[in-house]
C-alpha cells in the first residue's frame, strides 16, 4: 500500500479519546470573569505597573550595562527582552497577589515574547505560572510549555 492512500492519525499527547471536557476544564472563562476583566483589566494593569516602576527601571538600567544587551544593529537583543519580561510579569504579580476575580480565580501576569510587555491572566489558586517557559506571544497564543521542552 502506498504512503499517499493511507490515513494515520497519531493524536495529541495526552489526549484522551472520547472524553470531553466542560469549558471550565478546558480554562474558558466564565461570562462573569470575562466581562470583570474587559471592565477592570487596563485599571489593574495601571495600577501594578505604576506600583513596579521604581524597581522596574532600576532592573531595566542593570540589564543595560551589560554589554550583550544591544545588538549590533541598535536593538534590544532576545535575552533582555525576555529578562525583563519575566521580571516584569513576576513584579506585577506580586503586586496584585491578594486579588481575586468573581470566580476566585488569581490575578496574573505573563511575559510576552519577542517584544517588551506582559499580559494579564487568570489562574487558579496555586497554579504555577512559570511552566510557560517563554510567555505568550503578543497574540496571546502561549509560545511553548517547559514540559514539552523536558521532554524533547
Amino acid at each position: 500500500m502506498s504512503a499517499l492512500s493511507e490515513l494515520k492519525h497519531h493524536g495529541i499527547l495526552g489526549m484522551k479519546w472520547g472524553i470531553r471536557r466542560t469549558p471550565a476544564q478546558l480554562g474558558n472563562l466564565s461570562k462573569k470573569d470575562s466581562t470583570w476583566i474587559a471592565k477592570k483589566s487596563d485599571k489593574i494593569t495601571a495600577q501594578a505597573e505604576k506600583k513596579t516602576s521604581r524597581e522596574l527601571n532600576r532592573y531595566a538600567n542593570e540589564l543595560l550595562k551589560n554589554p550583550d544587551a544591544v545588538t549590533k544593529s541598535g536593538k534590544l537583543s532576545a535575552t533582555t527582552v525576555t529578562a525583563y519580561n519575566r521580571k516584569k510579569a513576576e513584579l506585577m504579580s506580586q503586586s496584585v497577589s491578594s486579588l481575586r476575580s468573581p470566580s476566585g480565580k488569581v490575578v496574573q501576569f505573563v511575559a510576552k515574547r519577542g517584544e517588551v510587555g506582559v499580559m494579564m491572566a487568570l489562574a487558579d489558586e496555586g497554579y504555577n505560572i512559570s511552566q510557560l517557559k517563554n510567555g505568550v506571544w503578543s497574540s496571546g497564543r502561549v509560545a511553548y510549555k517547559k514540559t514539552v521542552l523536558d521532554k524533547a
